[in-house]
């Protein structure tokens, strides 16, 4: 699904990623990790083309998106979902209405989104909470809608950039839980983090990043602390 090939990211005289090749396949679960300033962020934002290579390429479904010019990266964002630390959520609307605005542009009938948009919400347990405004809820469930949103689209891919850095153990493993339960729907789900805890307990492939290079790539792995 995923192929980096010699990816280098350089801001004046500082590489933010050198050199990446990955590979990662249709239904992986992935983890990123790797100490701040060590290039996750920067490889997360080049799979949703927040950044551009340097040089190298990033082909996702076979597609070079490094080259991928402007007015065609609201398609590309339609074909994944992305979660973020910071929730992203509309605060004067409804939960229901943050998670139809993603799909409201595209054709498609109110009973249609309305099934949608319930059935995101049945993933993640918020079906109760469709009508409440986003400062009614705590912090775990304002990124448990984010992840409804981006799910409801029916996406392949589902990329998470810190989704735990801003909630408590108990939120953190929760949402956890919910992106595992996702990615055994078959959706390729790839998380960055920092917390040892959620890598070492779900023993999924781990990628570790350190000053903008992969040093690790293990299957079922653990953070790797030192």
């Amino acid at each position: 699904m995923i192929q980096l090939r010699s990816v280098t990211k350089k801001y004046k005289n500082n590489y933010a990623l050198k050199n990446i090749n990955l590979d990662i396949l249709s239904g992986e679960f992935v983890f990123i990790t790797g100490a701040s300033g060590a290039g996750k962020s920067t490889l997360m934002k080049m799979l949703y083309k927040e950044e551009t290579p340097t040089t190298g390429t990033v082909l996702i479904g076979g597609i070079n998106i490094a080259n991928l010019p402007p007015e065609k990266v609201p398609n590309l964002r339609r074909c994944m979902g992305i979660v973020f630390q910071d929730y992203k959520l509309l605060q004067n609307q409804t939960v229901y209405d943050n998670i139809a605005y993603v799909i409201r542009t595209l054709g498609i009938s109110s009973s249609d989104i309305r099934t949608r948009v319930n059935g995101a919400l049945k993933v993640v347990g918020l079906l109760d909470k469709a009508k409440a405004k986003p400062s009614e809820l705590s912090g775990g469930e304002q990124q448990r809608v984010s992840i409804a949103r981006a799910l409801v689209n029916g996406p392949p891919l589902l990329i998470a950039d810190e989704p735990t850095g801003n909630l408590d153990p108990k939120n953190s493993l929760e949402v956890m839980q919910i992106l595992e339960q996702i990615n055994q729907r078959g959706i390729t789900v790839i998380v960055s983090t920092h917390d040892y805890t959620l890598v070492d307990r779900f023993r999924k492939r781990v990628l570790t990043l350190e000053n903008g290079e992969i040093i690790r790539d293990e299957q079922a792995g653990t953070y790797g602390r030192q």
